[in-house]
């Protein structure tokens, strides 16, 4: 019944939101009848639902009976439904400025981390980061003798096209200026959501400064490790890799120094999925990456504090490691403007076609004791005949199960693979197990075409009993080779020898 079902979401807000005071309880429980369409509430407050609602950890049962009710008695498609039941969880989440004041309270009494939690749980009782459905993701982490990559297949987000990505970078003519501009928009903050942008009244945010300009704290929606964070610009403006980044960077772990924080590179395909509004990500979680050992020293002669690393990763990364995060930011930006205009053409890298740019860094710094550690991954999307998509990209053979952007997240070791592979894993298990040939997969099949390279390879040593294990092992060696396409400079002699003389030709 619906009013038993208002009075428990009164009971949850005041266990999980914060919703203490009576008076409160009597104004939201009023809003939530409004926004139902009903004329009052039950004649007394019904508390059978109390300790249920004391031991929820996830409003997922409030809202699937809110959505029952929405569709079935108010008529309401799907999307509406979902609508009005997130304008409802963030009538009964605390305002903006209440969430600030408890978090800055929080961070002066407890420190950083506490004030993170404190986010972070606010985040999940509200059903702005949905837990339940993000724990449905897939993730495994890989067992090779070192280097190892963990692998998650995401259930949560739609896969991109670089295309549009790369699109979206573009300014809209003023007549088709959209409110927000985007998904990372301060002005999201409340929104009501439409057919084609999701409802935000549920949001909420954490002011930070951040080489004195200002930034704002969320956690993402889609969680893709623990804690996972978004710091985005109050400005909507394009993703920019320059000084002021790395400044941004080390200010962040100076305030919060119980998390990573990163930028994705601000070209398509080397970048993130959105590159029309800056913002970096991080969290608590420690990368893969962030556990390669060092594979040798470059010399820096202006600081004997400061040291500077090649570390043993498949993709060109460098290490950063000082207790003076000015030094940190100064060598950073030596080598990002000695890259930006860097050409080796022997090992195809190109900087510049026309104005066009193409040599960009993926940078990431945390913070361990008083040492920041800033790691620097050498990016290039210049494209050729051979490769389409992008030299320095997954090449072709490995698009069957990744042709998105490898950004921030995958180029540090965590890949998110998209959710169609479930799908279609399953699909050629079927093949496998059916010993079908390459006509009878593809008719069959639609979508199979780019999987038939896979399922020939597998069925030299098919075995029913290892054949999920051998399916996983496939898809670690493919990103692997990802992240093998993605260095600049290769893990050889050949590719030493180019990155020891690009250093060389900086003023270290």
């Amino acid at each position: 019944m619906i009013l038993n079902t208002v009075d428990a979401l009164i009971l949850y807000a005041k266990y999980h939101l914060g919703l203490t005071n009576k008076l409160d309880q009597i104004y939201f429980r009023n809003l939530i009848l409004n926004e139902l369409k009903l004329a009052k509430p039950n004649d007394e407050f019904d508390y059978i639902r109390d300790e249920e609602m004391k031991n929820l950890d996830v409003p997922d049962i409030l809202i699937k009976e809110l959505e029952y009710y929405l569709i079935n008695e108010l008529k309401l498609s799907k999307k509406d439904a979902e609508l009005k039941y997130t304008k409802i969880i963030g009538i009964i989440t605390p305002k903006p400025s209440e969430v600030v004041d408890n978090f800055q309270e929080i961070y002066n009494r407890s420190g950083d981390a506490a004030a993170l939690d404190y986010l972070y749980n606010l985040s999940i009782h509200n059903y702005y980061f949905q837990k339940t459905n993000v724990d449905k993701n897939l993730i495994w982490t890989t067992n090779f003798k070192d280097k190892n990559i963990e692998i998650s297949i995401n259930l949560s987000k739609p896969e991109k096209n670089n295309k549009d990505i790369a699109k979206a970078t573009k300014k809209p003519n003023d007549g088709e200026k959209k409110y927000p501009q985007c998904l990372l928009c301060l002005e999201n903050l409340g929104y009501q959501g439409s057919e084609t942008h999701p409802a935000r009244e549920n949001i909420r945010v954490i002011p930070v400064k951040l080489d004195g300009t200002n930034w704002y704290i969320q956690y993402s929606p889609y969680g893709y490790f623990k804690k996972h964070c978004i710091v985005f610009s109050e400005e909507h403006s394009n993703m920019t890799i320059n000084d002021s980044t790395f400044r941004k960077l080390t200010d962040f772990v100076d305030l919060y120094p119980s998390f990573f924080i990163g930028s994705n590179a601000d070209l398509p395909i080397v970048g993130g999925s959105i590159l029309s509004h800056e913002h970096y990500q991080g969290g608590e979680h420690l990368l893969p990456v962030m556990r390669a050992k060092v594979q040798y020293e470059f010399k820096i002669s202006k600081y004997n504090d400061t040291h500077l690393y090649k570390l043993d990763w498949y993709n060109t990364c460098l290490l950063i490691e000082s207790k003076n995060k000015n030094h940190v930011c100064e060598i950073a930006s030596s080598i990002l403007k000695a890259w930006r205009n860097y050409d080796d053409y022997s090992r195809n890298i190109v900087s510049h076609t026309g104005t066009i740019m193409h040599n960009t860094i993926t940078p990431s710094v945390r913070k361990v004791g008083e040492v920041y550690k800033m790691y620097l991954i050498l990016r290039n999307n210049y494209c050729n005949e051979e490769f389409k998509e992008g030299i320095f990209h997954a090449h072709p053979e490995y698009h069957h199960i990744k042709k998105e952007s490898i950004g921030i997240i995958e180029a540090m070791g965590l890949f998110i693979l998209p959710a169609r592979l479930i799908r279609q894993i399953n699909e050629v298990k079927d093949c496998l197990a059916n010993n079908l040939d390459n006509s009878a997969i593809i008719n069959k099949y639609e979508d199979m075409n780019d999987f038939l390279t896979m399922i020939n390879e597998l069925k030299v040593n098919y075995s029913e009993q290892t054949i999920d294990q051998t399916i996983n092992h496939y898809i670690e060696n493919v990103c692997v080779n990802i992240l093998k396409n993605t260095a600049v400079f290769k893990d050889d002699l050949n590719g030493e020898e180019g990155l020891k003389q690009f250093i060389r030709g900086i003023e270290l």
